[in-house]
């Protein structure tokens, strides 16, 4: 008997508030992925009668979506308890609706089969692999990122043996990365990173017989797909650095010689970046844009011998492509066509796609793909990453004496970005309503959120806008500026009024352009201070707009990263730079009204630790430093900390404040001085490798 329907018997108090108890079963679930911890806390929750009504049913709802994700017929009926006993919760009610019947069209008759669907875990992992389980199922291959090695894993045992040896004193930039395994397990393709140059090598399984097969200075990106099934080519797909338009080609590993089979797409898609070979080599199957300037996808497969593209997965929704099972006839692929990301197997006979496809598991999430064991086994990780807004305070002088604080939340773990208000009451963030049912980039969410300071009560405003990311006040406080991540892969800027959220766009999206840096007003509001970066040229330009007439002004233009952040007085912009080429970050001051720059920190100075961009960069108050996030890089990992510069020229010096990672964005200083604020992106909760198992028809 399903142990939340024990209706009468009322818990303990709770020990904490429910919201906050609710957002660790959402942490539980949709970040470690321990969906049976995640059910006890939900239990609690919707178990106490002195939770609201809404709460309660939400709870009830997630229980049975971890039930879902667990294959257990539990999902069943809390779906039907929710619909039998919360009429007054219409929206929940009505996704419960749509899980009952969804369950009903896909359920598997599992007794037919070999045995039951299986997910488990079978390694913790440290970091993304960008790698693949071997042929036999023995071994997974990976980036060791502390050393930028390609490895191998043995699963049987837990060993691990590097096959390279990266002798690089910059290993930031020097790194192998994704990784495919021939046919007969034997030998190695991977991509090698050394500074913005790529190549793809070849390596023995024993480490033996190292080989650069290619390399294409004019490519901006090179990867290895698959192998051919003879062992005699290489699928590859690259982008090139003036247009960036994606291919892909063939690769012959005898001498090297490349032949372009297709153009996949133009822009930076945002497909699942895999692709194979069919079971007889005959043909490709890969994803890609239904349209041009757009990241919704179909799965294609081509023919080699010059025939039609054959469409095999069409349909309105997100269709990625994940793998070909080794029955050569089932297509994994995961899709949102259910309003969440589930993970879906179609057939396909004599070339054709055959029968509707088949929902294995809903609300998969994000997941890296390691490929198929001959018995059918499918392994993946997981690649879900959470943020949250930290604060630390400052004495009069600008250091920190107490640790960081985390602003506590009704959402956590989505919550990014921080911006103060002028008058410092208040604090501008991003964050994102029903997390698992969209996934938003790093700099994105579907939510704006002003919190007061003083009383802790939010405004929150969902804005008619694809993602937006990146808020910052108008001097009244009137309007705030974000930037709008479209679905083709352009930004824009708009501006939102605070009290009737209404939008107005100050930078269409339709201009085609990739912003950059900080986006800025002046003190007087008239002016707005930006970067924006053409999508085919690659240079970036720091530009000035009146905010009247629309009329703008380079100020200063590269081909080199840059951020830029503007002084108190409207006087100047301090502008980080890192050439992706070269070792060593930069800062410079760029007056507003033209002239020369000022050097504060040189690239020989910054060959030693990195700046942090994203927004990473700020000038205090009285406009006398400007602080950045230092990144320093060890044999063993990376120390990231806050530090300033003086605005006149001086010594870098700590303020006090370490980060404990590298990746923190969007560094806010409050009027008085007194506290700052960022957010902080995390790796995936307990990073891990499952495997699923029997979920392929049987013959």
């Amino acid at each position: 008997m399903l142990v939340i329907l024990a209706i009468g018997i009322q818990c303990p108090l709770l020990a904490q508030n429910p919201e906050a108890l609710f957002q660790q079963g959402l942490i539980k679930e949709e970040g470690e992925g321990s969906l049976q911890e995640a059910i006890d806390i939900y239990i609690k929750v919707a178990s106490d009668e002195s939770v609201e009504r809404p709460l309660q049913a939400n709870a009830l709802l997630h229980i049975g979506l971890c039930y879902e994700k667990l294959g257990r017929t539990e999902a069943r009926k809390t779906y039907q308890y929710i619909i039998q006993n919360y009429p007054d919760q219409p929206e929940t009610v009505k996704v419960a609706r749509e899980k009952l019947a969804l369950l009903s069209q896909t359920e598997i008759n599992e007794t037919e089969k070999s045995g039951e669907l299986n997910i488990q875990k079978v390694w913790e992992v440290p970091d993304y692999l960008l790698g693949e389980v071997s042929p036999d199922g023995k071994y997974i291959s990976y980036c060791v990122w502390s050393t930028g090695d390609l490895a191998i894993y043995e699963l049987a045992n837990g060993k691990t043996r590097r096959l390279t040896n990266n002798d690089s004193s910059d290993r930031s930039q020097v790194y192998a990365e994704y990784s495919r395994w021939s046919a007969d397990g034997k030998q190695i393709v991977y991509t090698w990173r050394n500074g913005m140059e790529y190549e793809l090598r070849t390596i023995g399984l024993d480490g033996s017989e190292p080989k650069v097969l290619y390399t294409n200075k004019e490519a901006r990106y090179i990867a290895a797909c698959d192998w051919s099934p003879d062992g005699k080519q290489i699928l590859a797909c690259m982008d090139y650095k003036d247009n960036k338009i994606e291919t892909a080609g063939l690769i012959n590993i005898s001498d090297g010689s490349m032949q372009v089979l297709k153009t996949l797409e133009e822009g930076s898609g945002e497909g699942s970046g895999m692709m194979c070979f069919s079971k007889n080599g005959k043909s490709i199957i890969y994803d890609r844009q239904q349209e041009s300037k757009t990241s919704i996808r179909d799965i294609y497969m081509l023919p080699l011998d010059g025939g039609a593209e054959i469409a095999l997965v069409k349909h309105p929704a997100n269709d990625l492509f994940l793998g070909l099972a080794p029955d050569g006839e089932s297509i994994l692929f995961s899709s949102d066509r259910d309003g969440s990301t589930g993970l879906y197997l179609t057939r396909i006979e004599n070339g054709l796609p055959s029968g509707d496809p088949h929902l294995l598991k809903s609300d998969i999430g994000q997941i890296e793909v390691l490929g198929f064991k001959p018995s059918g086994a499918f392994y993946y990780t997981t690649a879900k990453e959470l943020s949250d807004v930290y604060m630390a305070k400052l004495d009069a002088s600008g250091y920190a004496h107490t640790p960081l604080e985390k602003m506590e939340t009704r959402f956590q773990g989505n919550n990014r970005l921080p911006a103060y208000s002028p008058d410092g009451t208040h604090l501008a963030y991003i964050s994102v309503m029903q997390p698992s049912i969209v996934n938003f980039n790093r700099g994105g969410g579907n939510m704006l959120v002003i919190r007061s300071l003083e009383t802790k009560q939010e405004q929150r405003i969902i804005p008619e806008l694809h993602q937006i990311g990146y808020p910052h006040w108008s001097p009244d406080s009137k309007q705030i500026m974000v930037v709008d991540f479209t679905e083709n892969n352009t930004m824009g800027l708009h501006q939102i009024d605070i009290q009737s959220g209404q939008v107005k766009t100050i930078l269409s999206p339709d201009e085609g352009l990739s912003l950059f840096g900080r986006h800025e007003y002046s003190p007087d509001g008239a002016t707005l201070y930006y970067g924006k970066m053409d999508m085919k040229t690659r240079v970036r330009k720091v530009m000035s707009r009146d905010l009247e007439s629309g009329a703008e002004k380079t100020l200063y233009e590269s081909k080199k990263f840059l951020q830029i952040t503007l002084s108190p007085d409207g006087l100047w912009l301090a502008v980080n730079s890192r050439d992706p080429s070269k070792q060593g970050d930069a800062m410079f001051l760029l007056p507003t009204s033209g002239g020369e720059v000022k050097n504060l920190i040189t690239s020989k100075e910054g060959k030693d630790f990195y700046i942090g961009f994203h927004g990473f960069c700020t000038w205090t108050n009285d406009g006398k430093y400007i602080l950045f996030q230092r990144i320093d890089e060890h044999a063993d990992g990376y120390e990231a900390y806050i530090c300033r510069v003086p605005a006149s020229g001086g010594e870098i010096e700590k303020i006090g404040v370490a980060i404990p990672g590298e990746r923190a964005s969007s560094l806010s200083m409050a009027p008085d001085g007194r506290s700052i604020a960022f957010s902080f992106y995390t790796l995936p909760l307990s990073p891990a490798v499952w495997v699923m198992e029997n979920f392929l028809p049987s013959d």
